[in-house]
């Protein structure tokens, strides 16, 4: 049974509190608050970025792959796309299984390399419809490496996959796409440091009753000169007849015959000595020997060079271009 105190009881205990003749219960210390130091210079999460455009050229490369990798291996290919992720280098580097196909290429003008990663058993997939079968027999891929044959069919893939990446990037900012080289293990194909964040990008690719993964991982830092308009709301894409009319317009405009001339030198002389030259005579020019020469395009001084011989042939060797014609 619960005691209760009566009033008097109650009065003569505050009394005596008061009165210095009861000590007070002593305050419970705080609890020790934990702490662990945080390093301001190393971000531990990473903030999802908002990439319309980016979304678009995702967009596009995906139904451009979808109809080249169709028309190569001439059968009905279904791709989808997962939603783009933001992932650390070292996290992303380590869900990768060994062997990989592992593809390293630069687009430039952005500075550092990308990464293709095909699936292995997407891989074995594609080269046994390249050699005409149905890509369905199972293949063993553990301790195992790809073939020179395999890996020369992948390649075709490859330059499917880069070309498309290439035309989709076409109406943002238009780069140039490069191959690098191929690895096996991951550990040797480090486009970036592993606390970096990178860009991943996977579609799912379904043969029939294969299926498999084409992921690209492209640094995030790689796209710095162009971050403001990957985050920026997008305007028009350009049709593939618009990139079509662009690529034909430019390789004709590279085809067009062009005027080069190369002046060795200028000399003054009065119109009665020009009557009475003859063979032999030698005519002194205005520059020396160890001079640099100008090269004209249509008449526009666009080089800096020395003359010379090259495999029998007269040459003209350039050491700088002149930007500005009125001060070079």
């Amino acid at each position: 049974m619960e005691q209760i105190l009566s009033q008097d009881e109650v009065d003569a205990l505050l009394k005596g509190i008061s009165g210095g003749e009861i000590e007070e219960p002593e305050t419970v210390a705080e609890a020790a608050v934990s702490h662990s130091t945080y390093d301001f210079s190393r971000q531990q999460g990473i903030s999802q970025l908002k990439m319309p455009a980016m979304d678009v050229i995702n967009d596009a490369f995906l139904r451009a792959m979808r109809n080249s990798l169709a028309n190569s291996l001439r059968r009905i290919i279904d791709i989808t796309a997962v939603p783009m992720e933001l992932e650390r280098f070292g996290a992303f580097v380590r869900t990768l299984p060994v062997p990989s196909s592992l593809q390293i290429f630069k687009m430039e003008p952005f500075r550092g390399n990308a990464l293709f990663v095909l699936e292995p058993k997407l891989v074995f997939a594609l080269v046994e419809t390249f050699l005409g079968g149905s890509g369905a027999r199972n293949v063993r891929i553990e301790g195992r490496d790809f073939t020179s044959i395999e890996q020369r069919l992948i390649q075709r893939v490859i330059n499917i996959l880069l070309s498309d990446l290439e035309k989709s990037w076409y109406f943002l900012h238009p780069i140039q796409v490069q191959f690098v080289r191929s690895e096996i293990n991951p550990q040797f194909a480090k486009i970036c440091e592993p606390d970096d964040v990178v860009l991943i990008n996977r579609y799912e690719v379904d043969m029939d009753r294969s299926v498999g993964s084409i992921t690209s991982c492209i640094p995030l830092s790689n796209l710095e000169s162009v971050k403001n308009k990957l985050t920026t709301a997008f305007q028009r894409e350009l049709s593939e007849e618009d990139i079509l009319l662009a690529k034909n317009l430019q390789e004709s405009i590279k085809n067009v015959p062009i005027e080069l001339k190369i002046e060795l030198g200028r000399a003054m002389i009065p119109a009665g000595d020009i009557i009475e030259l003859q063979k032999g005579d030698i005519i002194q020019l205005d520059r020396r020997k160890d001079d640099l020469l100008p090269g004209y395009l249509a008449g526009v001084r666009k080089y800096m060079g020395t003359p010379g011989i090259r495999r029998g042939s007269k040459a003209f060797l350039i050491k700088r271009k002149v930007f500005d014609r009125e001060r070079e």
